[in-house]
């Protein structure tokens, strides 16, 4: 299937590049790849990524579906970022430089939508908050690698390349506009839930719990703001939607400068990105069509806005206490 696909790219590279330009140096420019790199891709040794691929689509005027997906009908093409072998810090680096391609990709676009459906705050929401980055990331060494149950919280350190790429994310164009989130009513429980397990088995200490709380409110209260304003801090459009069904997982939809992707997060920090056009447009009309089940408090609604707010904040002021199991 790589094979495959890289053939059909190359194929498209030297038609649509214009006679003058070698295929071999538009390449190593506009991907800031090496030589040996860009020959190896043309040679179908090692595939294009998806960033690559679309940065391609954007520059020569193709879509991503012809290259991807394209020979077989039940088939669609899936970017998961497997680092089995690697260490842990390698492995999230990887997966927060994919996240980081794709936001890049869609940031840089002229024209641009991104349609959301949450039931758990999102690795996004927590890049800018250190302690609440630095969970995530303690959960998730905890859930994908076989490391030591009783580690403490506080002796997590987050790498310092996860650290510098938070910060590229800031650098962003801020201008991300038409971003609809169709959320769950009881979006905060899973992290509230996942605190409360660590903080019973004394993994997170009293002070931590304090600044985690905090965290969260800040959380709220950009939630709050967009929902009483239209646009987030960096004065981007969006709009919240409380969905009145359960939302099986996180999710997103986003078209770009004439192209379509989707991520679909298996866990709240790996994600699966598809970019066949069509499993892609039906994402969106599923996305779409939970509207219909849902509820605008954006610009509206202030009393269902207060009764989801306070829904919340009663979530964090339940942060210390015992779980209920059953």
């Amino acid at each position: 299937m790589r094979g495959k696909q890289n053939e059909l790219l190359s194929e498209k590279i030297l038609e649509s590049i214009p006679e003058n330009i070698k295929p071999i140096e538009f390449l190593t420019e506009l991907l800031n790849i090496g030589k040996e790199s860009a020959y190896r891709r043309m040679r179908s040794e090692i595939p294009f990524t998806f960033e690559e691929i679309t940065k391609l689509a954007l520059e020569l005027d193709f879509s991503v579906d012809e290259i991807i997906g394209k020979n077989k009908e039940e088939r669609i093409f899936l970017d998961l970022q497997v680092n089995s072998s690697s260490s842990h810090e390698e492995s999230f680096l990887a997966t927060i430089q994919e996240y980081y391609k794709y936001t890049e990709l869609i940031s840089n676009a002229n024209d641009k939508e991104v349609f959301c459906a949450l039931n758990r705050l999102s690795v996004a929401t927590m890049l800018g908050f250190d302690t609440l980055f630095k969970l995530y990331y303690y959960n998730w060494k905890h859930q994908t690698y076989n490391v030591s149950i009783n580690d403490p919280f506080s002796v997590t350190v987050i790498p310092p390349e996860v650290n510098a790429l938070r910060h590229q994310f800031k650098l962003l164009k801020p201008d991300i506009y038409n971003v609809h989130y169709i959320i769950d009513r009881d979006i905060f429980q899973n992290t509230t839930r996942m605190i409360q397990y660590y903080y019973n088995r004394k993994l997170i200490s009293d002070e931590e719990i304090v600044i985690l709380k905090d965290e969260l409110n800040c959380v709220l209260k950009n939630i709050e703001m967009v929902m009483q304003t239209g646009c987030n801090e960096t004065g981007a459009s969006a709009s919240y939607y409380l969905s009145l069904l359960d939302i099986e997982m996180n999710s997103n939809c986003a078209t770009f400068d004439g192209n379509i992707a989707c991520l679909y997060w298996m866990h709240p920090v790996n994600s699966i990105c598809i970019v066949n056009q069509e499993v892609c447009n039906m994402q969106k009309r599923w996305i779409e069509s939970i509207k219909k089940y849902s509820i605008l408090v954006t610009l509206s609604n202030e009393i269902l806005q207060a009764e989801f707010i306070n829904k919340q904040v009663q979530y964090l002021n339940n942060l210390t206490k015992e779980i209920v199991y059953f």
